[in-house]
C-alpha cells in the first residue's frame, strides 16, 4: 500500500514505449510494487483504465489510455458479506436488505469488493445463481442505516425503476438530531446544490428542488428524535435540510459542527420504512428496518403506520 502523504489516487498516461505491456506489470514498474501487490490492486477493483474498473490484470494497456489507482487506504481486505437475518423481504423478483451503516450501496473507486451491491451478488450466486441479477435504483449513504430495496430480475427492475422515477416510492427515515424543534411538523424546501465539490442547501439561488416533511417524535434536553419524509430525491438531502434549519443530524462529519460530528460515533440516521408497488403483482410492499442496535436508548417512538 502506499506510504503516508501520497495522493487518494495514482494516474497516469500509457507513453508509447510501454505499448502492449500487460496491466499488472505497468502497475509493478511504475509504482514500485511487488507483482503479487499489484495484481492484488486489480483484483480488488481499484485499478481504473480509460474510466473504467478492470479487474484483469494481464490486460494489454494501450499508448495513450489513462490508468488511474484509487488507494484503498486498509489494504485489499475483503471483510464484508452479507448477513442473511438482515433480509427484510424476498420473492423470485425484489428483495429488501437492512443495511448496517458503514457499509456503501455500491463499489468505491478503490473498493468494489465491500459493498452491498457486490455482496448480494456473491450471496446468490452461493446459493446457486449462475448468474446472479441485481437491479439498484436508490441507494444509502455509507454510514445511513436500514432499508434497501433491490430488484433480482430483470423482468422486475424496469417497473420498480418506474417508481421510483415517478416518486410512488414512500420513504420514511429517523434521525436524531442535536437541539429540540419548536415546531412538531415542517415542510422544508431548499433547493440543493452543488459547488466547490460540495453539495449545500440554497436559500436564495435555484438548484435542484427538494423538499423533506420532517415531524417531530422525541424532545430530549440536549437531542431530539424526528421523522423525515423526502418527497425528492436529492442526494444527502435530509441531512442538508434538517442542518440548514439548525438540527444537524448527531455525528454528521460533513454537514455538521464539530459538536455535532462528536454528539456519536456515526451518523444517527435509520431509512426505517419503504413502501412501493411490487413491480410484477402491483401489491403494495411495506418494509421495515428494525432500529439498529447502537441506536441512542430511549422510549420507543411513537411512529405513525
Amino acid at each position: 500500500m502506499p506510504p503516508s502523504g501520497t495522493p487518494t489516487f495514482w494516474k497516469t498516461r500509457v507513453p508509447s514505449h510501454q505499448d502492449g505491456w500487460r496491466l499488472c506489470e505497468l502497475i509493478r514498474w511504475e509504482c514500485f510494487l511487488e507483482i503479487e501487490e499489484a495484481r492484488d490492486l486489480v483484483d480488488f477493483g481499484s485499478v481504473h483504465v480509460a474510466g473504467r474498473v478492470v479487474r484483469d490484470g494481464d490486460r494489454f494497456v494501450r499508448a495513450g489510455e489513462e490508468i488511474r489507482i484509487y488507494w484503498p487506504w486498509p489494504g485489499v481486505r475483503r471483510f464484508y458479506e452479507w448477513d442473511p437475518a438482515r433480509i427484510l423481504f424476498r420473492d423470485p423478483w425484489i428483495l429488501a436488505y437492512d443495511k448496517e451503516a458503514g457499509i456503501p450501496t455500491q463499489p468505491m473507486p478503490s473498493d468494489a469488493y465491500n459493498n452491498v451491491f457486490e455482496a448480494a451478488k456473491r450471496f446468490l450466486a452461493a446459493e446457486g445463481a449462475a448468474d446472479p441479477y441485481v437491479g439498484l435504483h436508490h441507494r444509502l449513504d455509507r454510514e445511513t442505516s436500514g432499508v434497501l430495496v433491490m430488484s433480482l430480475s430483470r423482468q422486475a427492475n424496469k417497473p420498480l425503476g418506474r417508481a421510483f422515477q415517478e416518486r410512488r416510492v414512500k420513504k420514511l427515515y429517523l434521525a436524531w438530531v442535536r437541539g429540540a424543534p419548536d415546531w412538531d411538523r415542517k415542510v422544508i424546501q431548499k433547493d440543493i446544490g452543488r459547488q466547490a465539490g460540495r453539495y449545500e442547501a440554497w436559500e436564495d439561488r435555484a438548484g435542484k428542488r427538494a423538499e423533506t416533511v420532517v415531524t417531530t417524535v422525541l424532545r430530549c434536553p440536549d437531542r431530539s428524535l424526528v421523522h423525515a419524509v423526502p418527497t425528492t430525491g436529492r442526494t444527502h438531502q435530509i441531512r442538508l435540510h434538517l442542518a440548514h434549519e439548525g438540527f444537524p443530524v448527531l455525528g454528521d462529519r460533513l454537514y455538521g459542527d464539530p459538536e455535532t460530528a462528536r454528539a456519536a460515533p456515526r451518523l444517527l440516521l435509520h431509512a426505517y420504512r419503504l413502501e412501493f408497488p411490487h413491480p410484477i403483482t402491483g401489491v403494495t410492499i411495506k418494509v421495515c428496518a428494525p432500529l439498529p442496535r447502537d441506536w441512542p436508548p430511549g422510549p420507543e417512538p411513537a411512529i405513525p403506520g
